[in-house]
């Protein structure tokens, strides 16, 4: 689980709409057909963290309805696993997100579910969410009036610059799409490099590139007619209590400090 929400927080926090990105062939590329998410669409990313940690990583739009405050909203399902389809996922995510127009709000989640390996999936109580959402809120204001941190002084004249070529076909895991590149450079030396599509739904993002550690994330699947796959459990079912709001992401499989997971559901002593 701590997989998936690293790799949502930073992919949903890519600057791949229009307007956050100056560049004149990447605004004349997304004219001519860019549309905000709809119902149905879902894509799937693999990605290579270097040696054998290749996994997946999907993103869907599953469904549609109001939330409690009476807004707009769409159900986000998103999945993390060793397999592109996603057979046995190592954990899933299910959350009720209000859309302001085109754009979804990823910082206004009004419902949520979580579910890791077989154990049956869970939503968080009112109180756990409001809990999990306050304290991020927290810490993202906290990293905001942090001091910088002290980094070796660049030679004289040196400094990271953004830079966009024209559209070209890229050649992806799920086909050739139109993709305008936009690298971050430091001389001549390519620090990030990506290509952003706007054929590719949701994120617009077809592929990232980091040369320097030998990560990389690439488009290996997307449509639009995405349905339900995570299994919801009844509306009677136990839910996660405040006091296992942040055990849950810290003591779940898959971490690197793994021991054997804590009974976070409303009946556990």
């Amino acid at each position: 689980m701590r997989a998936l929400l690293v790799v949502a927080a930073v992919v949903l926090a890519f600057p791949v709409r229009v307007e956050a990105n100056p560049a004149r062939e990447l605004v004349q590329h997304m004219s001519r057909g860019a549309r905000p998410a709809r119902l149905g669409d879902w894509v799937t990313y693999r990605f290579n963290g270097g040696g054998l940690r290749v996994y997946y990583w999907r993103l869907a739009v599953v469904g549609e309805e109001k939330d409690k405050e009476g807004r707009d909203a769409v159900w986000v399902e998103m999945e993390a696993g060793t397999h592109p389809a996603m057979k046995s996922p190592l954990a899933q995510m299910r959350m009720l997100v209000a859309r302001e127009g085109d754009e979804i709000r990823y910082d206004a989640i009004s419902r949520l579910y979580i579910g890791t390996g077989f154990g049956q999936p869970q939503e968080y109580s009112d109180e756990a969410l409001q809990h999990v959402l306050k304290q991020q809120e927290a810490d993202a204001k906290k990293a905001q009036s942090a001091p910088p941190e002290k980094q070796a002084p660049l030679p004289k004249g040196v400094k990271p610059t953004t830079r966009s070529g024209k559209e070209s076909r890229l050649m992806t895991l799920a086909g050739t799409v139109a993709a305008v590149p936009v690298e971050v450079v430091m001389k001549n030396t390519v620090i990030k490099r990506m290509w952003l599509s706007r054929e590719i739904p949701l994120l617009n993002l077809a592929k990232i590139e980091i040369p320097g550690i030998g990560h990389a994330m690439e488009v290996a699947e997307y449509g639009i007619d995405a349905k339900p796959r995570m299994r919801i459990p009844a509306p009677d079912a136990p839910k996660i209590k405040l006091e296992y709001a942040d055990a849950i992401l810290d003591d779940l499989p898959g971490d690197a400090d793994d021991g054997h997971g804590h009974d976070t559901s409303e009946d556990t002593p």
